[in-house]
């Protein structure tokens, strides 16, 4: 059984952690053990900043998706009066690389006429 959980807010850093407790939640629901868990939290946050970059206003939009030990997040932004081109700079570079470092899978498309990242992460196996 499949959870899907969207969450929208404005682009404000004091309220990225809603972005990370609703990964954490849904991880911790999909028996992610505590480095998953903490893993997932920390690339939430990277996700949300590599799209978002240096703009102050706007929207930002996610999904997570719970399935039966993988966890998928969405996530893209609405500018207010302005185009949803990639974000940029050297920040944005190592959001990426923490980002790749700590998912399966890591991609970009364009969804609604808006760019999209997004990332997916299984559980990891349990030593018996």
């Amino acid at each position: 059984m499949s959870d899907v959980v969207e969450l929208t807010f404005p682009v404000r850093s004091d309220l990225l952690v809603l972005a990370r407790l609703t990964a954490a939640a849904l991880a911790s629901r999909a028996d992610f053990g505590i480095e998953d868990i903490e893993d997932l939290r920390l690339v939430v946050e990277e996700l949300c900043l590599s799209v978002v970059g240096n703009e102050t206003n706007g929207t930002i939009h996610l999904q997570y998706t719970r399935d039966d030990g993988l966890i998928t997040v969405g996530c893209s932004l609405s500018r207010e009066g302005g185009s949803d081109g990639p974000a940029d700079g050297e920040a944005n570079a190592m959001s990426l690389r923490i980002i790749e470092a700590l998912v399966d899978e890591y991609g970009e498309n364009m969804v609604a006429d808006r760019r999209q990242a997004w990332i997916r992460k299984r559980r990891s196996k349990v030593a018996s």
